[in-house]
């Protein structure tokens, strides 16, 4: 295709795009649920699903309440983390891509046939993007969870410990709503 074939057409797509929205980063309030993974240091891999809901006060910055559950097969623990996470948004391309990084601390809360381990608070830094269109889009994040816990009765893989590390890499891949 020559070039005064392309350009028209590259109007015509830009022209829809913006009429679309895009990821939309304004004052608004979105709901998403997501999955997730982890590879702690001491309970190895878990997998899990959980849900959030953020808060865009003003551009680029927003504030996101999340509730999950996580399964650890090794262990046969569960946790449940709580967590805020406070959002820096760059939009790009109509607010079609917004990459974005962050901050966050939880409240993990810990029940298994595994062992008895003591809820703990814990803290992650956080990168990710959102694409999509205004009242929908496909979220993708990479975080590093920093927690420790005590081991009040461990049984199997953690007999014989006092605390363990539940330092790792996770990942969350999921879907956002707008209202």
């Amino acid at each position: 295709m020559n070039v005064k074939g392309f350009a028209p057409l590259a109007l015509l797509a830009a022209a829809v795009l913006m009429l679309l929205g895009g990821c939309m980063t304004g004052p608004m309030l979105e709901s998403g649920v997501f999955a997730t993974g982890i590879d702690s240091d001491d309970l190895g891999e878990g997998y899990g699903g959980g849900a959030k809901l953020e808060l865009n006060p003003i551009d680029p910055v927003s504030v996101d309440a999340r509730a999950s559950w996580i399964h650890f097969d090794d262990t046969d623990i569960d946790m449940v983390p709580l967590e805020v996470t406070g959002l820096l948004n760059v939009p790009i391309l109509f607010e079609h891509i917004v990459p974005y990084v962050g901050v966050g601390t939880g409240y993990y809360i810990f029940d298994g046939d595994g062992g008895d381990l003591s809820d703990e608070v814990g803290y992650f830094p956080l990168a990710g993007l959102e694409i999509g269109l205004h009242s929908i889009s496909i979220m993708a994040e990479v975080r590093y969870l920093f927690l420790e816990t005590d081991v009040r009765d461990g049984e199997g893989h953690l007999a014989g410990h006092d605390r363990i590390d539940l330092d790792g890499p996770a990942a969350n891949v999921g879907l956002i709503f707008r209202f």
